[in-house]
């Protein structure tokens, strides 16, 4: 499906309203929509940065596994890094907000939220490139060096961080008998990051 708004062209995979419609069909805790409120959160902090840096997005996709967005013009790294840490700001900005609802209206459902926003938060600041943190250090990096340079940095500390995450998701995976989260985020990032370097 694809659609324009104030002249971005906004385009929605088979496959997001898929994996939506699974998740919130299998999922019986609500975890998934407060995860989607969560994504949703995390997506806007991308964007109102990016637009307060003054960069348009020329095309908005949105898959299973996030949003990509394409830009007219190229910003400096420094801007990059920013729009790249902005998603999970606004995560950490919205279990703050949320927290300080819960202490002062006594409200103990808000827990769930908060640990939510504070996970993907927390997840997308591990410092591996498809994730933001990654993008962020390789912006950073790419202000002193060359980008091939940058690049197989950044390619090093993930793998560096895959190692130990996908060991602790097959940990989770044995004791838990179910839970494969995060063992197939951690095959996803490989892959991701894999197929940056060809």
């Amino acid at each position: 499906m694809t659609f324009k708004v104030k002249g971005s062209r906004v385009s929605i995979s088979f496959f997001f309203f898929f994996t939506v419609c699974i998740a919130l069909v299998l999922d019986t805790t609500n975890t998934a929509v407060l995860t989607i409120f969560a994504a949703v959160i995390h997506e806007s902090g991308h964007l109102l940065c990016m637009l307060a840096c003054g960069e348009k997005p020329s095309k908005v996709f949105l898959a299973p596994f996030g949003m990509c967005i394409t830009r007219f013009s190229n910003c400096s790294h420094r801007r990059e890094m920013c729009i790249a840490l902005a998603g999970p700001a606004a995560n950490l900005f919205a279990a703050a907000v949320m927290a300080a609802v819960m202490c002062i209206c006594d409200l103990h459902g808000l827990f769930k939220p908060i640990a939510v926003n504070v996970s993907l938060a927390v997840f997308n600041l591990l410092p591996i490139e498809p994730l933001d943190c990654g993008r962020a250090i390789k912006c950073r990096l790419m202000c002193r060096m060359n980008s091939a340079k940058a690049e197989k940095t950044v390619f090093i500390i993930g793998i560096i961080c895959l190692i130990p995450l996908s060991a602790f998701g097959f940990y989770i995976l044995i004791r838990s008998r179910y839970n494969i989260t995060l063992l197939l985020a951690s095959v996803y990032l490989s892959f991701t990051l894999l197929k940056r370097r060809e």
